[in-house]
């Protein structure tokens, strides 16, 4: 039995499946009880994530679309048998042979990306600064920069997620970066991009965020920093 308000943080790798239907009836109400019972911000992050994968369904349109090839689910489950490390996870990966039948489906030019991590196995969703900019609900903000100009900021609440731009802010100087920081309102900052330079005006940097977190930029190292070693030269709160 999961206590109200505990941390699931593997409940956010479900928002996926969940999302584009390939989980069960009985799946999917052991997901909803998980939501209910997780903590706040890890609630918030699964919505978030469900709310963006079918917003981006939802924009995409039918004259984009091609059928997927026959029988492509089944050739990717039998590749994932034929892998004695992925056999034992056959149920778990049921969900991601839907969702790359899904992407074929789907085809190119979408404005997002459906990709496998490398490294955990789950399925990532990359929104492009075009999605962003036709939702419904984009709102635009700015905020001044230390030192001159402004940071520009597009955000869509469906979508959680955010472009980010500069109008008149010297780049870093050689052996600096800005680095970018969501603040939640309690918890360390987590980083969403190292700027060794300011992104082109027609190809905003973007990031996903959760309704309470606050943008931060700091100066740091050329790579970055694991936390921020500067006071933020300008902060927005995304919500």
């Amino acid at each position: 039995m999961i206590d109200a308000e505990s941390p699931d943080p593997d409940l956010l790798d479900l928002a996926f499946p969940y999302a584009m239907d390939a989980v069960s009836a009985e799946e999917r109400a052991a997901i909803d009880q998980r939501v209910h019972a997780t903590d706040a911000v890890t609630a918030a992050a699964f919505e978030n994530t469900v709310r963006g994968v079918r917003e981006t369904v939802a924009a995409m349109t039918v004259v984009d679309s091609v059928a997927p090839p026959a029988g492509l689910e089944i050739a990717i489950l039998s590749a994932i048998d034929g892998q004695p490390d992925l056999r034992s996870r056959r149920a778990g990966w049921r969900w991601l042979a839907a969702a790359a039948t899904l992407i074929v489906a789907l085809g190119a030019g979408a404005g997002a990306v459906f990709f496998v991590d490398r490294d955990t196995g789950s399925p990532s969703f990359e929104v492009t600064a075009q999605l962003v900019q036709e939702q419904p609900d984009t709102r635009t903000r700015s905020a001044a920069v230390e030192g001159g100009g402004a940071l520009l900021v597009t955000t869509s609440a469906q979508l959680g997620a955010a472009t980010v731009n500069f109008d008149g802010v010297a780049g870093p100087v050689r052996g600096q970066s800005y680095q970018l920081w969501l603040v939640p309102p309690e918890g360390a900052p987590r980083s969403a991009g190292v700027l060794p330079q300011l992104p082109a005006p027609d190809a905003p940097f973007v990031t996903r965020f959760l309704p309470t977190d606050i943008l931060a930029i700091t100066i740091e190292p050329p790579d970055g920093s694991p936390q921020p070693t500067s006071t933020p030269i300008t902060t927005l709160a995304l919500g």
